[in-house]
């Protein structure tokens, strides 16, 4: 912490947003050939054109949609860009991003990413030609290299949401997904099941949930246990997907005695599929979920879970914006508390 390492953040922290004759002047033309060479009209080189980009390119220039209409130097929204706007998990921890930002004036731009690294890079892109207060992405997806390219270059704060496993941008926050899949290993164990099975999907997608299920198995196995497991790339991680999942699961290994699925909504599909195959929950097979989203939906059947609150995400994550947009510290990781729920699945 020296006094010239302060210095160069508080010159980070003030960087201005790059202008057209910023990359005017990097490309050696003028303002007006930049503007013809990234609108792609006007009879401009193919030299010229690519010199144009490539200083855009350097310096992290983003058109700005908005030029002339703005009368400050940012506008009162922040970006948020989740995988699914209708998941119940990422509509609550929009609901307290909302909760901390409104107060303040300032309101969200929502974007879905669909968990595509590509649809992410042209939203990230997108949002900031329109200069926002800052931007709050979610973890656990591939980060494009020109996506990170734009966040090393941005000039707004930037908050990860989900995943404190991995430090990026300004401030992560989340639960552990490796305490996670520990936490639920440890309660199989505790219960003595013998036979332990893990029920999931598009894990090649979602980081935070592969996290999780090495982890899971990764513990088992320091503890003498075999995991069995069935994991679709492709469907999505919903109810019916869940119910099919666990029908060949238990079809190719029928000794299973205990399975944790990749959420809430995939346990509830497996449980049903198992009560209607006649098999008694817990008895013959112990059923275990994460998120904590079936605790509110129960009526007879209470799903084990291991909880979080979702909503607290969503105001620690928009509180952050708020600090680090006033230039305060925040801290690199807030990592959420998780608890284990125990129902009468386990």
């Amino acid at each position: 912490h020296c006094l010239r390492c302060n210095i160069r953040m508080v010159e980070i922290k003030k960087k201005r947003l790059v202008k057209l004759d910023d990359v005017a002047r990097l490309a050696g033309v003028s303002q007006m050939t930049v503007s013809k060479a990234l609108r792609g009209t006007g009879r401009i080189s193919e030299k010229t054109i690519a010199r144009v980009h490539a200083a855009a390119e350097e310096l992290g220039y983003v058109k700005n949609f908005m030029a002339g209409s703005l009368r400050t130097q940012t506008s009162s929204f922040v970006g948020v860009i989740i995988p699914s706007a209708s998941n119940e998990i990422f509509a609550e921890i929009l609901s307290g991003i909302n909760d901390q930002l409104r107060p303040h004036g300032l309101n969200t731009l929502i974007g879905e990413s669909l968990f595509d690294g590509k649809v992410e890079e042209e939203l990230i892109r997108t949002m900031l030609s329109f200069k926002p207060v800052g931007l709050i992405l979610c973890g656990g997806l591939h980060h494009t290299e020109n996506t990170i390219k734009l966040l090393n270059l941005r000039h707004c704060p930037s908050v990860q949401l989900w995943s404190p496993d991995k430090n990026f941008g300004d401030a992560n926050i989340g639960p552990s997904h490796k305490a996670v899949g520990q936490l639920m290993a440890q309660h199989f164990l505790d219960r003595g099941y013998q036979h332990l099975g893990y029920i999931g999907a598009e894990l090649g997608k979602d980081l935070c949930a592969e996290v999780r299920h090495k982890s899971f198995v990764d513990t088992l196995q320091e503890a003498g246990k075999t995991v069995v497991e069935v994991i679709d790339p492709n469907i999505p991680r919903q109810s019916q997907s869940g119910r099919e999942l666990t029908r060949q699961l238990m079809e190719k290994y029928p000794k299973t005695d205990a399975i944790f699925y990749l959420n809430d909504a995939m346990a509830i599909g497996g449980t049903a599929w198992l009560y209607e195959q006649g098999i008694s929950i817990p008895g013959q097979v112990a059923v275990a979920g994460f998120n904590g989203t079936s605790i509110g939906h129960t009526i007879r059947t209470r799903i084990t879970t291991i909880d979080l609150s979702r909503h607290g995400i969503g105001m620690d994550a928009g509180n952050a914006i708020i600090q680090l947009a006033a230039g305060d510290e925040t801290p690199l990781i807030i990592q959420t508390p998780i608890q284990l729920v125990q129902g009468n699945t386990t």
